[in-house]
């Protein structure tokens, strides 16, 4: 799993992987997926963070690295529960609000 600042300037994946690999496509390693969070700080003063691509994928920590670590455990748990050995790794790109 890896967490992606939605601040930063970003390639598309495939282009970069594409550009650095010098493979051809049928070679390419598999693209992981990517899952969109929004923070959101709470009346409590606590960050919540919500995935808005699974729904029910919500979470909260005392600061963004623990809301985030949390949210994704959440989608993990998630994805786990509905794919099961067929879960991919993923990213994870948020935005702060």
């Amino acid at each position: 799993m890896f967490l992606e600042d939605s601040t930063s300037k970003l390639r598309p994946l495939w282009k970069s992987l594409a550009e650095e690999t010098k493979e051809s496509p049928a070679t390419q390693p598999a693209l992981r997926p990517c899952y969109r969070v929004k923070l959101e700080k709470g009346q409590d003063g606590w960050i919540v963070a919500r995935c808005l691509n699974l729904q029910g994928a919500v979470s909260q920590g005392k600061d963004r690295d623990e809301a985030l670590r949390n949210i994704v455990e959440a989608i993990a748990a998630i994805l786990e529960d509905a794919l099961g050995d067929q879960a991919q790794e993923f990213s994870v790109v948020w935005e702060e609000r």
